[in-house]
């Protein structure tokens, strides 16, 4: 799993995110992806195991309807490009989705920043429905608690009650973590 968001040879940045039908279905779909990102590691392309996870969006209509693909547009009037490459799924509980994304201005891949994934899937869902989900920021694990919790706290004042408790990745394991405990390697 990559940690950063360089671009891929189609020059498109890519990222993974998450849905997952319920915060009581994360823990589950932590402990798959890892399995998932194991099995796949034995192949260098491989795009669940090079791209850089975002968080988890939790939403039970979401994690059964995985939009094709999102558009964004930006303060500065380009237009973002999240295109849903490939899914890997246990239906109903939780999928993890590759995204490549392109600003279809310059052509040039974008790095997604929690604000840009989160604009697109609120603006997505207030079209279908009354309810918008939840979201779960991701964070490389040696990222210091201060710095999480700053993004957490600056995330909240934007979204206020749609953000769940982060993610951490130990990218050279392969591990997902729900709360900041000892990696164990």
């Amino acid at each position: 799993m990559r940690t950063n968001a360089e671009d891929g040879p189609s020059g498109k940045a890519t990222s993974l995110l998450f849905f997952v039908g319920s915060v009581s279905n994360l823990d589950r779909a932590c402990k798959d992806a890892e399995e998932l990102f194991a099995c796949r590691r034995h192949h260098p392309n491989d795009s669940f195991t090079n791209g850089r996870v975002l968080g988890a969006w939790i939403d039970a209509q979401a994690v059964n309807d995985i939009p094709q693909g999102l558009t964004l547009r930006l303060p500065t009037n380009q237009t973002i490009l999240l295109e849903i490459r490939e899914t890997f799924a246990l239906w109903g509980i939780w999928a993890v989705a590759l995204i490549e994304t392109v600003c279809l201005e310059t052509r040039a891949g974008m790095v997604l920043s929690h604000e840009m994934i989160l604009d697109a899937l609120i603006a997505s869902q207030l079209c279908d429905t009354v309810e918008v989900g939840r979201y779960s920021p991701a964070f490389v694990r040696d990222v210091p608690k201060l710095q999480v919790d700053a993004e957490i706290e600056r995330l909240n004042t934007h979204y206020p009650c749609r953000i769940a408790d982060p993610i951490y990745y130990d990218s050279d394991a392969g591990r997902l973590i729900l709360h900041n405990e000892p990696v164990s390697h």
